[in-house]
């Protein structure tokens, strides 16, 4: 029964879960003290060197642990396990080269970039992520080759390693550089050599420098986690068995295996590319249409957000500090939602790939409409409890930055339905990449990308819409992505969805949840005005959604009985009559 649960697809969901879980809290505790700590001038300095890191990551790491884990694990699936180990060395070898051209480029361009995004003072935190690529190579090279093995642990723990060290390193770092910076400047009236002739001045000068500290932290954590996968590797903790070694057949050649894995890379890293186009894209055509928009109108922007600008921002630094509440304040939360259901994606690829490779039709079905399913039921109450609590949560979160709050608050709501659709789309890609169709998540991200640019184009150069309609595209770029690729999935394997309890049940009882939270917030808060309300209303909205969830009978008994443990589980569900 063990090795069952190992081979699960949902077990393995399980570890990444818990460990995607241990880092999201971490990195609340990383995100929520920098962002107080930086306010939205420094926020859009880090922000900016992520939002090129990622795509970055994207185009030289994302496709390796994809390729890796789907050859490791249908070479297993063939018993060819010599191929399995050598394609490990292999893919070491050759994303060890490429990342270092990816950590090269990056850094020689953060000039150039942070001139072209409209965010000079960005040039120092893009310099300091830059040496990430190359460790985020090493890594999921290491990483891939456990997927492939379905040993999830490896990668959950590297993780959880990253997120401690993120959060050490990177808030001593700032905190140490912006304390360093105006004691400098209290002292003898300069910011690291520079004269100002205010304190408020002063204040925001050091802030480049506060974000890129905070960046060189979060270097430091891909060097731990990139050192621990090497040491368990060199520990010889290993998942083959010697008499499985011994009969298996002799390896293929190193170049065959190399030229196999960068065919299989290269259209996942576009694929990948295109996914993180969407922050990418937010990056060069909001500043720039919000620039627009303030030039056009600043008495407008002024008045619609009178009491929400910090004294000393001008004209010339609004458009920053409006993105900075953006993607400091608003992408951090809106990004959780679609992190949970990435696990699902990556634990689910190597299951999904020997069922195809065998031709397992059963198995196949079962492992994609429980994958959407779970997916959805992640993904919709936590993508409509944003949408209903974006106040109430800011609010709680970054409790020092109320201007900050309050000029970002209305676009999370709308930020919080696109998390659903970018959510469910990523187990709907990894499936499509898992049956051979890896092009087709490319070419439909490509389009809606575009749909994104243009209407950002468009809709954030308007100055009564301005930085209020950023998440405008994203919610169009994913419903696209997700109708198009439900529509091919269906078509390429030929499995049949059950709408209704796959995505109808969960959706009911996400609604129920989202109004109850926001109804109990709103009744309690009158009775006591704190702001830690919204953690008891959070709780009240997710007791209604776990009783309308087993009302509704949402969850199914396959489902139960692919969790460790599950039989016992099932039975005291089915004893009540709570399962589908």
């Amino acid at each position: 029964m063990k090795e069952q649960h190992r081979q699960s697809f949902l077990y393995g969901t399980i570890i990444l879960a818990a460990g995607t879980v241990a880092v999201k809290l971490i990195g609340a505790l990383f995100k929520i003290p920098l962002t107080n700590i930086l306010g939205g001038v420094g926020m859009s300095c880090f922000n900016v060197a992520y939002d090129l890191y990622y795509p970055l990551y994207a185009l030289f790491v994302a496709g390796v642990p994809v390729a890796v884990s789907r050859l490791v694990s249908e070479s297993m699936a063939r018993g060819r396990v010599r191929d399995a180990r050598r394609l490990l060395r292999v893919s070491v070898g050759v994303f060890f080269i490429i990342g270092a051209a990816g950590s090269f480029v990056m850094f020689m361009g953060a000039g150039w970039f942070s001139d072209l995004v409209r965010n000079p003072d960005a040039r120092l935190a893009v310099q300091a992520l830059s040496p990430a690529l190359f460790l985020g190579c090493v890594m999921a090279a290491f990483r891939g080759y456990w997927q492939g093995m379905q040993e999830m642990l490896p990668t959950a723990i590297s993780q959880v390693v990253e997120a401690v060290t993120r959060l050490l390193f990177g808030l001593a770092f700032s905190y140490g550089i912006v304390y360093t910076g105006l004691r400098e400047y209290q002292t003898g009236g300069t910011v690291f050599g520079a004269v100002y002739p205010s304190l408020e001045q002063a204040q925001l000068a050091v802030l480049p420098y506060g974000a890129a500290g905070a960046i060189l932290g979060v270097t430091v954590s891909s060097f731990c986690g990139a050192f621990y996968m090497v040491v368990r590797h060199k520990l010889g903790k290993g998942s083959i068995r010697p008499e499985v070694w011994r009969a298996a057949p002799p390896a293929a050649s190193s170049r065959a295996l190399a030229r196999r894995l960068v065919a299989l890379a290269l259209p996942v890293c576009f694929a990948a590319v295109i996914s993180n186009l969407t922050s990418f894209i937010d990056l060069i055509s909001v500043m720039n249409r919000l620039n627009h928009a303030i030039i056009n109108a600043p008495e407008l922007l002024l008045t619609m957000y009178d009491g929400a600008i910090p004294s000393g921002i001008g004209l010339d630094r609004l458009g920053s500090y409006l993105y900075g509440c953006y993607s400091g304040l608003a992408v951090p939360i809106y990004n959780l939602v679609p992190s949970l259901t990435t696990t699902i994606g990556v634990s689910l690829l190597p299951a999904v790939t020997a069922a195809w490779t065998t031709h397992n039709r059963l198995s196949l079905e079962r492992n994609i409409c429980s994958s959407l399913r779970l997916a959805s039921m992640i993904a919709m109450p936590a993508g409509l409890g944003v949408c209903a609590m974006a106040e109430p949560v800011l609010r709680l979160l970054f409790f020092s930055r109320p201007m900050e709050v309050a000029v970002i608050a209305p676009a999370l709501r709308i930020m919080g339905i696109s998390a659903v659709f970018v959510a469910i789309s990523l187990p709907v890609n990894a499936i499509l990449q898992a049956v051979g169709r890896a092009g087709l998540p490319v070419r439909l991200l490509l389009i809606g990308g575009l749909l994104k640019l243009g209407l950002n184009y468009l809709l954030v150069a308007v100055p009564q819409l301005n930085i209020q309609a950023a998440p405008v595209g994203t919610l169009a770029c994913y419903l696209l992505v997700v109708l198009a690729s439900l529509w091919a999935l269906v078509g390429v394997t030929g499995v049949r969805i059950p709408a209704g309890s796959v995505f109808g049940k969960p959706l009911f009882a996400s609604v129920c949840c989202a109004v109850a939270a926001r109804t109990s917030h709103d009744l309690i808060f009158r009775l006591i005005p704190s702001r830690f309300v919204t953690l008891l209303a959070i709780a009240i909205g997710g007791l209604v959604y776990l009783c309308v969830v087993f009302l509704t009978k949402t969850v199914t008994k396959t489902d139960i009985f692919m969790l460790p443990g599950g039989e016992k589980f099932a039975k005291a569900l089915e004893k009540h009559s709570l399962l589908g």
